[in-house]
């Protein structure tokens, strides 16, 4: 399977004026071709480039962020836990996996209208929405051969060497001839790009353009057809919208997906948008994002390269912990700490570490955060989720020297650390019980973490909320 610039979508876009994956990576090519031998054309071409933009889109694909219903802009894509009404035997399979389309008008709902993702439902719908690929600068897109000799090799040995999962690779090649972007998250990037050796990578995430349900279906399709998987148990969180594929064999890495982030919605939900995304992740570091198809990575705020030391100067650049936005919510903001003190523990010893802007914002923090948490309805089932993801990320605890180290970052880290040193067994006693038909608050969405892979994966409550839009200060 040729893995250097493009594959399936290639073939999908034959007999078509849409250019695929390969085509486009040629056409970026020649721009940049262009542009280093005209400079000063260059803002005449991108200007080009926006206007095509929207041709770029294949005519019977997805529907994706920024594209119109019958005039309502488009913003994602909720989970309604089953087929539509009179839909269970009809419609496109996605919509009998639960997905919802989202319009301007549905975040003020309480949860995501009964209507149809399929495309084939929305006779008016215009594909005016800016496809991944060209949603970002060409200083945030880069093939992964310049950042590192070693490193395609490096993540195609994750991704389809011995250990990797057998079924992985068609699952890539069915959701880009599907239309969909996939990208590794989180960790794997992160680290393989720092540098790191591919068998440190404990698990897969991966983020993209499909929602739960297409996903899903996609995820029951290549299992069918592969007699090497197909015992593998999916699984699924409407509450976080995860999909997970969990190995039989418990020695071998698992791959966990959610669909890229959507801000603003009450309710669980995902859109298309990279740098939206990116703002909800927990730290800069953690916003790089691997695409598989054309061996590129992203770095969608333009940030996490430079965060994550990388570069050829001497002294080494420092790695640098900073949140990519200003989080809302008082369990946003202890999850968004506690997952930052694990990096700070993970990386104490790192020469040049730079927690400068992390300590600025942690003193930032209400010194009450603990008892903000306390007044909320289903506090204490945040408490059990919090101290769950503690004790997966610091086993045991952190030592003295690391938990004064902690406590510096101000009266919030502080206070979050004496209460997470409170037996399990009271934080237990101290859970309500649950009214029947009535969701705790781990139900409801609350940030973006890392994708790292470091939480159990079957937690409740997977966070899918960071920042706003205008609580991002990016």
């Amino acid at each position: 399977m040729d893995r250097t610039g493009g594959r399936v979508n290639d073939r999908v876009a034959e007999g078509s004026t849409v250019p695929g994956p390969r085509a486009r990576e040629r056409e970026r090519e020649r721009e940049h071709e262009r542009e280093e031998g005209e400079p000063e054309a260059r803002k005449e071409e991108a200007g080009d480039r926006e206007a095509r933009d929207v041709f770029l889109r294949p005519g019977a694909g997805p529907i994706m962020t920024g594209d119109l219903v019958d005039g309502h802009r488009v913003l994602g894509f909720g989970h309604g836990g089953g087929p539509l009404p009179g839909r269970q035997d009809a419609g496109d399979a996605a919509d009998r996996h639960g997905d919802r389309l989202l319009l301007d008008g549905d975040e003020r709902a309480s949860g995501p209208p009964e209507r149809s993702a399929d495309p084939a439902d929305h006779p008016t719908l215009e594909r005016s929405g800016r496809p991944p690929a060209h949603q970002l600068d060409d200083r945030h897109v880069h093939r992964a051969s310049d950042l590192g000799p070693g490193l395609v090799a490096a993540f195609d040995g994750l991704l389809y060497g011995p250990e990797a999962p057998g079924y992985l690779d068609a699952l890539v090649d069915r959701l880009a001839s599907d239309g969909h972007g996939v990208w590794l998250a989180g960790g794997a990037p992160r680290d393989l790009v720092a540098g790191g050796a591919p068998e440190t990578v404990r698990d897969l995430d991966a983020t993209g353009t499909a929602p739960a349900g297409a996903f899903l279906r996609t995820v029951d399709e290549v299992l069918a057809l592969d007699g090497r998987s197909a015992e593998l148990p999916p699984r699924f969180s409407p509450r976080s919208l995860v999909c997970s594929i969990l190995s039989v064999r418990r020695d071998r890495r698992t791959l966990e997906y959610r669909g890229l982030g959507l801000t603003g919605v009450p309710y669980p939900a995902t859109g298309t948008d990279l740098r939206e995304d990116a703002r909800q992740r927990d730290l800069t570091v953690n916003t790089l994002l691997y695409d598989p198809v054309r061996q590129l990575v992203l770095d969608p705020l333009g940030r996490a390269l430079a965060d994550l030391g990388h570069g050829d100067e001497d002294p080494r650049p420092p790695l640098r912990l900073a949140p990519p936005g200003r989080p809302a919510g008082p369990v946003t903001c202890a999850e968004l700490l506690l997952r930052a003190t694990k990096f700070l523990i993970r990386w104490e010893t790192r020469p040049g570490l730079d927690t400068t802007a992390l300590r600025a914002w942690a003193a930032e923090l209400p010194a009450d955060l603990c008892a903000r948490i306390d007044a909320l309805d289903g506090g204490p089932d945040e408490w059990l989720r919090l101290a769950t993801l503690w004790e997966s990320w610091v086993p045991g605890g952190p030592t003295a020297a690391q938990a004064e180290s902690v406590r510096g970052y101000g009266p919030a880290a502080s206070g979050l650390l004496d209460r997470l040193s409170t037996p399990p067994g009271r934080l237990s006693d101290a859970v309500p019980p649950v009214e029947p038909g009535r969701p705790g608050r781990a139900d409801t969405p609350t940030s973006r973490g890392g994708h790292d892979g470091d939480a159990p994966p079957d937690r409740p409550g997977r966070p899918t909320r960071c920042a706003g839009p205008d609580e991002s200060g990016v």
